[in-house]
């Protein structure tokens, strides 16, 4: 496995958020992480830090050079490479005030720890071989995860569910391009037919896995980021009304004025435990002013950055112009069709906007509340045609992951086609490499340290 050298100091940070709470943990890691600690730490017992068993806890105080006490605190003891980094690990629990955390991180760095940059911990745990990348990625979305679907997802790739599959990948392509090899290498002789046939067999297999994996990944990435669900409609057809009944709350400035929207409001809510992320729009088609035009923009980039989109329609009035223009906007979207207003009297004729719209709809009371659960079913069905269950199959989730595999299967379907070309087996054989390298970049087998750099910026400084 490709390694990058990092310098083997010791690192620390405060790994609890800042504010005040009843515990504070200072995390401390490397090869000076005990001999640093033992300089600021006494223990009630009197006896040596560096000499305490690891996986055990030690009750006593933290101290300055001149014996000030500055908190009360239990340490623990982790050392490598039984720890999360690999490396000697010391946690100091203390009382979890800011200054009194502020106050150890301070002594620690000033007997010769460096503080830690953001997610340079779980960097550690993947640079000395605890993690592959993928198992590295899921602590942040363990960490980020907005609804119990998307924590057991993370749960699954944590576990190194995502690795042993991409794993079991390549060693099936690794056996396919040692024999193509061998065939380079030592035979005079063309390939025969029948070879050819099982080679476009075994890649086959791959190329269906590959195309298994990637056709549940939209799944897995609305589950990690949330389903973005834009409302859309022309003014006065209760787009903000029916945004606060589906939060049941007043989120949305509701009144009979058309154009009360000018900005998009945005909410989350949970849906059957999928993350969604509810964003009420201005429906307007041309703008009056310098504000109506960048709500128009808004408005726009919104309905491009959607996952689906609830069109609204007034069902007590008659299509109008302005919704047979504003449907042709969201026609290759994914989308629901909501009449609401069915309090009242019906007047909504849509074959009016035939082609435009699906022929499903449903029909809405935003004011009286009606089949606002019905439409919730839609939404979460417009992802799954029943409840999830993860408990068997590799759910793909990470946009990084999606990438890499949709690159190895472009190489391997490359590979097909030249085996259908009859050309050379090193033209294959190049092909499959290139899906190879994919694999090993999803798993860092292979890595850039700049994309590591990215990856590990996003998490917090403690972790």
């Amino acid at each position: 496995m490709a390694k990058i050298a990092y310098n083997q100091d010791t690192i620390v940070a405060i790994a609890t958020p800042f504010g005040e709470g009843a515990v504070g943990i200072v995390r401390v890691s490397g090869p000076k992480a005990v001999a640093i600690t033992q300089k600021v730490f006494v223990a009630k017992n009197k006896k040596s830090f560096s000499g305490m068993r690891s996986f055990s806890l030690r009750y006593g105080w933290v101290a300055d050079g001149n014996g000030k006490v500055v908190d009360e605190v239990i340490v623990s003891l982790m050392r490598g490479p039984k720890s999360y980094t690999r490396e000697d690990v010391v946690e100091i629990n203390s009382h979890g005030g800011a200054r009194a955390l502020s106050s150890i991180l301070e002594l620690v760095l000033n007997n010769g720890a460096r503080a830690a940059q953001p997610g340079e911990f779980t960097k550690r745990a993947f640079l000395n071989g605890r993690l592959d990348l993928t198992q590295a990625e899921a602590v942040l979305d363990i960490i980020q995860a907005k609804s119990d679907l998307a924590l057991k997802v993370g749960m699954s790739q944590l576990s190194g569910d995502v690795g042993r599959c991409v794993a079991e990948l390549r060693d099936k392509l690794l056996a396919i391009l040692a024999d193509m090899e061998a065939e380079i290498d030592f035979s005079e002789e063309n390939i025969t037919s029948g070879d050819r046939h099982d080679l476009r067999a075994q890649v086959s297999i791959v190329v269906k896995e590959l195309t298994g994996l990637l056709e549940k990944s939209f799944q897995g990435k609305v589950i990690r980021e949330g389903l973005k669900v834009v409302i859309f409609g022309r003014p006065n057809v209760g787009k903000s009304s029916l945004l606060n009944a589906i939060l049941k709350k007043e989120r949305a400035i509701v009144t009979p004025i058309a154009g009360t929207t000018r900005d998009t409001v945005e909410e989350f809510i949970n849906i059957k435990g999928l993350a969604v992320h509810l964003i009420d729009t201005a429906g307007i088609l041309e703008h009056r002013d310098d504000i109506e035009k960048e709500a128009l923009n808004r408005t726009q980039k919104a309905i491009q950055a959607s996952d689906l989109v609830i069109f609204v329609l007034d069902g007590s009035s008659p299509v109008t112009a302005e919704d047979r223009a504003l449907a042709n906007q969201v026609r290759l979207k994914k989308t629901i069709v909501a009449v609401n207003k069915c309090d009242k009297a019906r007047r909504l004729d849509l074959a009016g906007l035939k082609g435009l719209i699906p022929e499903q709809n449903i029909e809405v009371s935003a004011l009286e509340n009606r089949n606002i659960s019905q439409l919730e079913e839609f939404i979460f069905k417009s992802v799954f045609d029943s409840r999830p269950d993860f408990d068997e199959g590799i759910v793909i989730s990470n946009a990084r992951h999606i990438e890499a595999l949709k690159r190895s299967l472009h190489h391997l379907e490359a590979a097909l086609e030249t085996l259908e070309k009859g050309l050379s087996l090193e033209f294959i054989a190049l092909d499959v490499k290139k899906a190879l390298d994919a694999m090993a970049e999803l798993t860092g087998e292979v890595f850039n340290e700049d994309v590591l750099d990215v990856i590990f910026s996003k998490f917090c400084i403690g972790k």
